[in-house]
């Protein structure tokens, strides 16, 4: 059965664009523009939506997070930290609390883990270090187990001589198991910093959970959303800033967090850095606060995608309707001389398929340059090579969905009409 798409003879195509030379320029003018815009616009596009289509792995509608909070002189000790964590898990509705250096979707205080895989597979993933995490963030665990009480209680402290006290268990994410162990077998898996892991001193994997996202938002692109890793610690001594993780029923949430600032202030007395009050936010906003930048940046992206888009199928299928109007009586006589509807469809589609084919080798580099340019004067990320078919596909798909209805055009001329047109 032939279909609208039989290859025809390249030949006559290639000479009737020849002898009419300004409308095909037009088409492959507008495909080359169409095409360098659109791959970057898109590619960036990806990057900005990506991470917030990324599951976070936390509990939905139960997380407080109680950051930002400074002492007006001194700094944090074990025990105080510990007594406000008794204090938060007193109130009323409260069923976890974890103190951390690490927030979900906030970074007043970065926490950084050097690390490298036997395979030599090394990243900077994002430390939650903190006591009880995993049961206050509502994380799945999926392969190993969360921290004992007695690990909790012999890794040391966070900064200090007691950082790397021989062997520190982590539990790390899903996917930086994924990327530190391609092999598999990351449970039990030894980690090291920068130098690799040796007889010494190393983390070792005991567990990994679903989903965790960094807090470092400026670090969640290629793929690394989920770089994280859960570290355990109970002492706290000497911190700047000190954060809680308050997991709470649901239903009383909002209580809870009208009840933190009185708790601060009878647990404080006013020993808080005065002009930076304390943050208490529910898990769900200071997400929505956080991605609002990006999510203004997606819609730009996507206007812009779609914009561009429209205008090349309304410029195709202007040029090429206007132009097969041009030809109404060659497209009689062929009509006449037995061609079919099928074969008048399949010519114009595959004259649009050559135009969109050169219009591609002339937009595919210039899209190369144009990323160029972003990277140099607004240091943009590069623009990897796969994404180049990506523009080209949906150029040509774009192409023949604009040509599409010219050509249905064309093709139900009837021959007696056609032969009669001057």
């Amino acid at each position: 059965m032939k279909t609208a798409f039989a290859l025809p003879a390249i030949g006559p195509i290639v000479s009737g664009l020849r002898r009419h030379r300004l409308m095909p320029l037009l088409v492959i003018a507008q495909i080359a523009l169409a095409c360098a815009i659109l791959t970057n616009a898109l590619f960036l596009l990806q990057r900005q939506l990506a991470p917030m289509l990324v599951d976070d792995g936390i509990v939905r509608n139960e997380i407080l997070l109680v950051d930002q909070l400074i002492l007006g002189k001194g700094r944090w000790s074990t025990a105080e930290v510990q007594a406000t964590r008794e204090a938060l898990r007193a109130l009323p509705g409260v069923r976890a609390v974890a103190p951390t250096t690490g927030v979900p979707m906030r970074q007043v205080m970065t926490f950084e883990l050097p690390v490298k895989s036997p395979a030599g597979v090394a990243v900077a993933a994002t430390g939650y270090a903190g006591d009880g995490l995993v049961r206050a963030l509502g994380l799945e665990i999926v392969q190993g187990r969360d921290f004992s009480d007695d690990e909790y209680a012999t890794t040391g402290a966070l900064f200090g001589d007691g950082n790397r006290n021989n062997t520190v268990p982590v539990v790390i994410t899903e996917a930086l198991a994924r990327h530190l162990f391609p092999d598999g077998g990351a449970l039990g898996g030894r980690l090291g910093g920068d130098e690799g892991p040796d007889d010494d001193s190393y983390y070792v994997v005991v567990g990994t959970v679903r989903h965790l996202l960094r807090y470092q938002l400026g670090e969640l692109d290629d793929g690394q959303a989920e770089y994280s890793m859960l570290y355990p610690a109970r002492k706290f001594d000497n911190l700047p800033v000190m954060s809680y993780v308050v997991r709470t029923d649901p239903r009383r949430r909002d209580e809870v967090a009208k009840a933190i600032p009185a708790l601060l202030e009878r647990q404080f007395g006013g020993r808080l850095m005065r002009g930076v009050p304390p943050a208490i936010i529910d898990y769900e906003s200071q997400r929505r606060d956080a991605f609002a930048q990006r999510r203004a940046a997606v819609w730009l992206l996507g206007t812009v995608c779609a914009v561009v888009t429209l205008i090349t199928v309304i410029g195709i299928a202007s040029l090429s309707g206007y132009w097969i109007e041009q030809r109404t009586r060659q497209i009689g006589i062929r009509r006449a001389l037995g061609a079919t509807r099928r074969q008048i469809l399949g010519h114009f589609r595959w004259e649009n398929l050559l135009l969109t084919c050169a219009g591609l080798v002339l937009g595919l580099p210039l899209a190369l340059a144009i990323n160029q340019l972003l990277m140099h004067y607004h240091e943009l990320p590069r623009l990897p090579l796969q994404w180049l078919p990506i523009g080209a596909a949906v150029l040509l798909l774009t192409g023949q969905f604009a040509v599409s209805g010219p050509a249905r055009r064309a093709a139900a001329i009837p021959p007696a009409v056609a032969t009669r047109s001057a």
